[in-house]
């Protein structure tokens, strides 16, 4: 297969190809500018991205006329810290860049950008960004190593049906992605409604009294969260042999999905079992909102052990479900986050601090339980659907470099996903 360089096929956009953004040019609102860190979120499958900064249409415009903005097809892969994030420019998309940290592949000639996109991903691609690394301390891709790599390229026609079928995995995995956010939004509004909004069932008809904190249904008492949900309880995990281990690189962001653990040995860390929150106590974890609910251990008892920055929230009066979705309550992020101390750069938040959250408790609890009974089942399904999304993506991972290498024929990969 021919190997030419990158050079040849395109325009590397280096920093000073593109328009400097200062910090007077940012809005509250407008064209959104994404940093490495929005790329690295759209290369892991984000369905939105955390952006906080944004241009005006106008600047966008002016930037766009003077020196070009991404199309689609481009490709953008950062290139300063998170190295290797990739991202492929689609139809409609609209966004700005921060210069400097993301290397910009436009004007692909003889390639297109669906394929370089799978390539610069696959193990022959990742072993020749490796070798384009400089730095130890601040680790960077230079244009000039970037511009000398070389790509197998075959036809268009083929690289076309290489991309298609990746892509109707990755297809797959993002609408599971979209039915994963839907049902924890109904689970998360769930319980706001009922427990934060006080609408639950049959609230029309339940007097409303005054107290000191506020008013409250007839019967209900303002409370701390430790007196529902239990905050580092106690949990044995044998100290001999390899147990479950969970990082916290594997919590997610956004939803209570876990990474498949690694196995470790000895049991020092945080303890949980089947069922548990993982709450990210230090920063910027807490903020980027890292939390997980615990699913899938193995054994009889489910148990496992993880980062020593995790709070551990269980079920005391009220079941998983009200744990989790309690542990994504922006309010109570903001309590944590409030009682974080400790040196700049590593502040942690005291989990007597978080366990003092105030909330409104009903008097007995049949209303917990009617919650743990609509909506756990949406956040079990949650759980199901990750597991076959980290099933696709293996199959995806397993014909990537095939495909690539021309070890499996286009042909023959078109029959596997068939199958699939």
């Amino acid at each position: 297969m021919n190997k030419p360089k990158l050079a040849k096929m395109m325009d590397i956009a280096d920093v000073t190809s593109a328009k400097r953004i200062f910090a007077r040019d940012y809005v509250s609102a407008g064209v959104p500018f994404y940093r490495g860190k929005e790329i690295t979120e759209l290369h892991r499958g984000a369905l939105e991205v955390s952006t906080d900064l944004f241009i005006t249409a106008e600047k966008y415009a002016e930037i766009k006329i003077k020196h070009g903005a991404p199309e689609e097809g481009d490709i953008l892969l950062t290139s300063v810290g998170t190295l290797g994030s990739v991202y492929l420019v689609k139809s409609g998309d609209r966004f700005y860049f921060k210069d400097g940290n993301v290397t910009w592949f436009r004007k692909l000639a003889g390639v297109t950008g669906a394929y370089l996109r799978y390539w610069l991903i696959s193990p022959e691609g990742r072993a020749q960004l490796q070798k384009c690394m400089i730095g130890s301390s601040q680790s960077a891709y230079t244009i000039e190593n970037l511009k000398r790599m070389e790509i197998p390229l075959p036809s268009v026609e083929t690289q076309h049906r290489i991309a298609s079928i990746l892509g109707a995995y990755d297809d797959l995995i993002a609408v599971n992605r979209r039915r994963i956010a839907v049902l924890e939004e109904m689970a998360r509004g769930l319980f706001t409604e009922w427990f934060i909004h006080l609408r639950f069932p049959g609230h029309a008809g339940v007097t409303i009294e005054d107290t000191a904190d506020g008013p409250l249904p007839a019967g209900w008492a303002w409370g701390t969260v430790s007196d529902l949900v239990l905050f580092d309880p106690r949990t044995r995990v044998p100290r001999d042999g390899e147990k479950p281990f969970i990082p916290m690189g594997h919590l997610d962001t956004a939803t209570s999905l876990i990474a498949e653990p690694e196995a470790r040995t000895g049991n020092s860390g945080a303890k949980f079992q089947n069922g548990d929150t993982l709450f990210a106590r230090i920063t910027p974890c807490l903020e980027n909102g890292k939390t997980g609910l615990v699913r899938n251990l193995p054994g009889p008892d489910g148990v496992g052990f993880g980062s020593t920055e995790f709070i551990v929230m269980r079920g005391g009066r009220v079941g998983p479900a009200f744990s989790y979705c309690l542990s994504r309550l922006p309010a109570f992020r903001e309590h944590a986050r409030m009682s974080m101390s400790g040196a700049t750069g590593r502040q942690r938040a005291r989990t007597d601090s978080v366990a003092d959250f105030s909330i409104a408790i009903p008097p007995t609890n049949n209303l917990f339980e009617r919650f743990e009974k609509a909506a756990w089942p949406m956040l079990e399904l949650v759980g199901q659907i990750g597991l076959s999304n980290a099933r696709l993506a293996a199959a995806r991972d397993l014909l990537l470099p095939r495909l690539i290498s021309g070890q499996l024929s286009v042909a023959q990969a078109e029959r596997e996903l068939e199958a699939a």
